[in-house]
């Protein structure tokens, strides 16, 4: 489906707003409930290690009911084989040894005076755990090693999840994430808008989403977020 209509803006932040900002911990945190993705299987969209993907949502209340945030979440990528079958083994990479629950603070707070845009929106937090922004479609498969890159597949299972439940009705949807989900938000944005309706105002938001491949003013040369050369 094609938007003619909907209002999309990139937003490049570079120090506001904070989406992967962590907040203390207190006896008021909202902690939210992970759910799996289970027919995620049927369109072959799985983690790292073969886990079926996740997510956790908190639903919004009042003004905010049928306004929607998804937030895709940050931690680098693998570069190989041998580095990605290492991150099959963690949290990034397998949503067996993930937390079960999430901690919802800074843009997904539900508290009014510190997230004041959004604290009634639906809220959801896309666990990210296929080492390549969401965007992979191939598997490796030596007989003795079995990895999935299937972020682009994981991305279809979950908003496909996700819209009977409201957001394929949405008044306003904030695409967002924060480091490789930063970029995981630009490269879905478009898509994103055209799973809703042209009524639906969407924007994406991405933080430190942004990654140079280019020379540091230290003349060491950047490339995905890292830095590599001979200096101090």
């Amino acid at each position: 489906m094609e938007h003619e209509h909907v209002v999309m803006t990139i937003v490049f932040v570079v120090t506001t707003l904070l989406t992967c900002a962590c907040m203390s911990a207190s006896d008021g945190r909202l902690l939210v409930n992970m759910t799996l993705v289970r027919n995620a299987g049927s369109l072959g969209a799985y983690c790292l290690d073969g886990s079926l993907p996740a997510y956790h949502i908190h639903l919004g209340f009042g003004a905010g009911a049928n306004n929607w945030l998804l937030q895709f979440e940050g931690g680098g990528w693998c570069n190989d084989i041998e580095s990605c079958a290492e991150r099959a083994q963690t949290r990034r990479g397998s949503t067996r040894l993930m937390t079960k629950l999430e901690t919802f603070s800074g843009i997904l707070s539900n508290n009014a005076s510190r997230n004041p845009d959004f604290y009634n929106w639906n809220r959801v937090k896309l666990r990210y755990c296929d080492g390549g922004s969401f965007a992979g479609d191939s598997k490796f498969d030596n007989g003795t090693l079995l990895l999935y890159f299937r972020g682009q597949r994981i991305w279809q299972a979950i908003i496909e999840d996700l819209l009977p439940k409201g957001l394929g009705s949405a008044d306003k949807a904030l695409l967002s994430g924060c480091s490789a989900g930063g970029l995981a938000s630009y490269l879905h944005c478009n898509n994103f808008s055209n799973y809703l309706p042209d009524t639906t105002a969407v924007k994406c938001l991405g933080d430190a989403g942004f990654f140079m491949d280019s020379y540091a003013i230290n003349f060491l040369y950047i490339q995905g977020g890292k830095m590599g050369g001979s200096g101090n």
